[in-house]
């Protein structure tokens, strides 16, 4: 278990009580660059595949996610430049005063958000997004059970959007993905939201549970991020994994979404930092 120094202390207790601290400097400033270049890279590797797939979903007359979005699940099998960062010390002082030690990675994906791009609706992440078949039901459980994170490639400003937040929310049990339409406007402006700004290189810590959306892009150049989920040792991650029973009997695809995770291909994990392999070794794909 990690010692407590001040800036976990700050951390933890801005999650419990905000549900959401912001973590400076996570990728060094000589580092970034390289890091947020070589994700571009593989994005625009993968661009032409997810093309055909998002034409095929509009062709079944589906919605294809937030307009002038760009992302790809599962980067971790494309590059693994920034794994290492992935398993410092200070995320993981944070993952482990949480959930204790053995925690893994859920997810690990890359999304752009082009100039122009239009604001996302409020929702909270799995396994409390109500869009998702393998969901908790509402009312939750005032308890932990994942933490997302938003690395932040580019900086994060009001201009370019960063991401939107209602602090708080994740104490209230519920969340607008579906069935508060009589509440809040799931598509549009909350009173007490917060733009979530910072530096390239900072991470954006968040409790699982708050509300957050995407938010829309008035610069001109693009915003860049990884998403990195972390869950305790116990949460069943098989949902997530194509191919397994949980994921055929509870995962559906809802407005042209599907909430796999690509497994992780050996070769892209003995690739891996040492450090980071008890994060990944459970998405390892399988025979």
């Amino acid at each position: 278990m990690s010692e407590f120094t001040p800036e976990l202390t700050n951390a933890a207790m801005q999650i419990r009580k905000r549900g959401y601290t912001i973590l400076d400097g996570v990728i060094p400033a000589t580092a970034i660059d390289e890091v947020r270049e070589t994700v571009a890279d593989a994005l625009a590797r993968n661009r032409e595949r997810a093309a055909a797939e998002q034409e095929a979903i509009r062709k079944l007359g589906h919605r294809v996610g937030v307009e002038g979005v760009d992302g790809m699940r599962g980067v971790i099998n494309e590059t693994q430049i920034f794994a290492s960062h992935v398993a410092s010390d200070r995320l993981m002082s944070v993952v482990e005063h949480f959930f204790g030690p053995w925690a893994r990675v859920s997810c690990t994906d890359c999304v752009v958000n082009h100039p122009g791009c239009s604001r996302g609706y409020w929702h909270a992440d799995w396994p409390y997004n109500q869009t998702n078949a393998s969901h908790i039901p509402a009312p939750y459980p005032d308890v932990l059970l994942h933490l997302s994170t938003i690395w932040m490639l580019t900086d994060f400003r009001d201009e370019n959007g960063g991401t939107l937040l209602v602090p708080g929310s994740h104490r209230s049990g519920v969340n607008p993905s579906d069935g508060m339409e009589d509440v809040i406007d799931r598509d549009g402006p909350h009173p007490d939201e917060v733009n979530a700004e910072g530096t390239a290189g900072s991470v954006l810590f968040y409790d699982s549970r708050l509300w957050h959306a995407v938010a829309p892009n008035r610069a001109n150049e693009p915003r860049v991020a990884l998403i990195v989920r972390y869950a305790p040792w116990w949460l069943n991650l098989e949902v997530a994994r194509p191919g397994s029973p949980e994921h055929e009997m509870m995962v559906i695809e809802t407005e042209g979404k599907n909430y796999a995770q690509p497994a992780l291909k050996p070769e892209a994990f003995a690739a891996l930092p040492d450090v980071a392999k008890p994060l990944y070794r459970h998405l390892v794909e399988r025979d």
